[in-house]
């Protein structure tokens, strides 16, 4: 008899899709402000403009597949060097590699739960068995009780530091743990989509504590974020040695970062002021929006991250719906159970002055 096609694992592979806004024109929508997807709510660097509209001048031609500027650059502001640093069109496909080159079929992998899912899914493209951990009460990662899941199976241990959508970050003590304890014959895989906002507010330098490690590892990072460039796909992955490195850009389609983004990714980096004031001007609009919540019986969890996580005094889904009403699309979650909780993105003072209104107006019926 012959194979089903597609083959019976893609066939039945579940897996949650992303929030879908459509654009018939091509053009984002001006009447919806979108505190669902964790982007960045302002535009890009400047100078991150003015390089991607130079870029277009040469899109006939096919980018750089060594991503040599970004690369150099990376290399020169993290201290590793660039043949242990790989890209994707954005950090997710790397995630999913990452499955990929440690899982054969029947293999295990340990996952926080909830957490971003891409990962999740590379684990299942590959055959293995995703092991699901529930995460902290206030959030975050619960290092301890994914060790103990721990078996001879695992090849895989996925950290998520901020974690997505919960907010909360790992402390060093966990970080370390998970270094010292994680099987050198399974990659500890840390997803850092979050890293700049973590390390403006002081958490562990997550690469620093790596060089204890003596098993494989593997960091993703991400310019969807901070560097406001989520609709131009760029993320990387810094990698424990040059062997690992190799199997990430083996996996690699050809010209997978195009020649726009890479361009506005090398000139977004090098705009630290830029940077450093979408992060200050995020902080306050993050905080002043968590004191509005707690005054209106919202419970905030720990957040160092572009979103604020929150379990609601009434159902989620209804108040997710209010507010799409009103043009605020906010992502509702049946975690941590009871009425759930919201994801919300840090939007500009406005959104936050709007958002406060009215989901007041509807808790006050």
């Amino acid at each position: 008899m012959s194979q089903q096609i597609p083959v019976e694992r893609i066939a039945d592979l579940e897996f949650m899709r992303p929030p879908e806004i459509a654009e018939p024109d091509c053009c984002r929508s001006s009447e919806l402000r979108r505190l669902n997807l964790n982007e960045s709510l302002q535009p890009p660097s400047p100078n991150a403009i003015q390089a991607m509209t130079e870029a277009l001048v040469s899109a006939e031609s096919y980018p750089d597949h060594s991503c040599a500027a970004l690369a150099t650059l990376l290399a020169s502001r993290t201290g590793i060097s660039a043949d242990r640093i790989s890209f994707g069109n954005g950090s997710g496909e790397l995630l999913s590699q990452a499955a990929t080159l440690a899982m054969e079929a029947g293999d295990e992998a340990v996952f926080p739960a909830p957490t971003f899912p891409v990962c999740i899914k590379g684990a299942h493209i590959a055959g293995g068995k995703a092991i699901e951990v529930p995460v902290d009460p206030n959030g975050v990662n619960n290092v301890d009780a994914m060790l103990e899941a721990v078996t001879p199976k695992t090849r895989l241990f996925y950290l998520c530091t901020p974690n997505n959508p919960t907010g909360g970050a790992i402390g060093a003590p966990g970080l370390i743990k998970a270094i010292e304890k994680v099987p050198d014959n399974c990659l500890l895989l840390i997803d850092e989509a979050y890293h700049e906002f973590a390390k403006a507010e002081g958490s562990p330098e997550v690469l620093l504590l790596l060089k204890a490690r003596n098993g494989p590892w593997a960091v993703t990072r991400s310019f969807s974020k901070a560097y406001c460039l989520a609709g131009m796909r760029v993320g990387y992955v810094i990698t424990s040695s040059p062997k690992l490195c190799q199997a990430f850009w083996k996996l690699r389609s050809n010209f997978n970062v195009n020649r726009v983004a890479l361009a506005g990714a090398v000139a977004a980096m090098k705009d630290e002021a830029y940077l450093q004031s979408t992060l200050k001007t995020l902080i306050h609009e993050r905080s002043r929006l968590a004191e509005g919540l707690q005054n209106l019986g919202f419970e905030v969890f720990p957040s160092q991250a572009n979103f604020l996580t929150v379990k609601t005094p009434s159902q989620a889904s209804e108040l997710a719906s209010h507010l799409a009403k009103h043009g605020l699309l906010v992502q509702s979650m049946p975690w941590p159970g009871g009425f759930g909780s919201l994801r919300v993105t840090i939007g500009n003072a406005h959104d936050v002055d709007q958002l406060l209104w009215h989901l007041g107006e509807s808790l006050n019926g």
